[in-house]
């Protein structure tokens, strides 16, 4: 029903690392197995829960090649017996489904429209910034490896007019309408402000990290808080580990708040209105996106709108949710009943 670029797609992995030593001949081979079985479990750790996850027996390597679409080496390395290399996996959906499902295992498999972070930054004198070559938090974000969790993380660019419309203060501050604005202009869902505070070094040779994270999002802030600690000689480290605890963060929240029921099924009548055939191909591409959607019946279809049956997995707010990061907006009327239309985002022009 939609373009396949359009799908909300958890299924792949990448980045995923292969290190092989053994017969030339069938080098390559072997990096391709491995890479296959630890995408595999890179993707079961990233929708389902970590506990569960950890005390599943996964398939032999046969099966799980079956359950691989396609297979992209992003760069590799080959000595007489040694192969180095680094691949992109990308699954089928239904294995995977099938698999947990067969386990009794909730997963998530919304993935959350990319959210905007704010990265601030205090140093160990007590100055806050935002912007410029100072904010060594930034510089950490901008330059952690690429992903394809179920939150993708971006930073802003920090140009000029990123500088003309948010300060630190008002960032720190909870300014929503500006902070809305920089989601607008980054076709962002929600917006992280997350500010890092370095310790002066300690006199066992340690730093602390503080870390004060609010997401802002449709459904009100919400707030994560943690602190690590490091060698004072090296800043960098302990920034690359607070990026990876903050991302760990966001997708536990998310992942626990979309969890779904596997065995969990529900139907819903939904009134489409319509103003014009390129909406109703809008939307009908929108709900090919949205993972959780099972099954699509169209009852009927005229000029001024269009009458569906709706299959989806998970319960209604899961649903609604998922509907959301495609940038569809359903209110549901009661009885069964629902309409579904374009959300604002889809069409909104920022305005400072």
């Amino acid at each position: 029903m939609a373009s396949p670029a359009l799908a909300q797609n958890v299924y792949v992995a990448s980045g995923v690392p292969v290190d092989v030593t053994g017969d030339a001949a069938t080098l390559r081979d072997q990096a391709v197995l491995m890479a296959q079985r630890e995408a595999l479990k890179k993707i079961l750790a990233e929708i389902a829960p970590a506990d569960q996850v950890a005390g599943l027996q996964l398939p032999s390597d046969d099966e799980i090649g079956t359950w691989v679409s396609d297979v992209e080496i992003e760069e590799e390395k080959m000595a007489a017996t040694h192969y180095v290399g680094r691949y992109t996996i990308r699954f089928a959906s239904a294995p995977i489904q099938e698999f947990l499902s067969g386990q009794g295992v909730a997963f998530a498999e919304t993935r959350a429209k990319q959210m905007l972070l704010i990265p601030i930054y205090t140093d160990e004198t007590g100055t806050t910034g935002l912007w410029g070559p100072s904010n060594q938090w930034l510089a950490a974000w901008a330059s952690r490896p690429p992903g394809n969790a179920l939150v993708p993380i971006i930073v802003p660019r920090g140009d000029l007019d990123d500088q003309n419309t948010l300060s630190a203060t008002e960032a720190l501050g909870g300014n929503e309408p500006k902070l809305e604005f920089m989601g607008e202009r980054y076709q962002a869902g929600d917006v992280v402000v997350a500010e890092a505070q370095m310790s002066a070094a300690t006199a066992d040779g340690q730093r602390n990290l503080t870390l004060d994270v609010t997401r802002y999002g449709v459904e009100g802030p919400e707030k994560f808080q943690d602190m690590l600690s490091g060698p004072a000689a090296d800043p960098d480290g302990l920034m690359s580990q607070g990026v990876a605890t903050v991302q760990l963060m966001l997708e536990g929240a998310w992942k626990n708040a979309n969890l779904v029921d596997p065995n969990q099924r529900s139907q819903l009548s939904v009134h489409v209105p319509l103003a014009g055939i390129e909406q109703w191909v809008a939307i009908k591409r929108r709900l090919g996106s949205v993972s959780l959607i099972k099954g699509v019946n169209l009852k009927e279809l005229a000029k001024s709108g269009a009458d569906l049956e709706i299959s989806y997995a998970g319960d209604e707010a899961q649903f609604i949710r998922a509907l959301s990061q495609a940038d569809l907006l359903l209110v549901p009327s009661g009885e069964g009943m629902a309409t579904l239309t374009l959300g604002t985002s889809s069409t909104a022009t920022p305005t400072p």
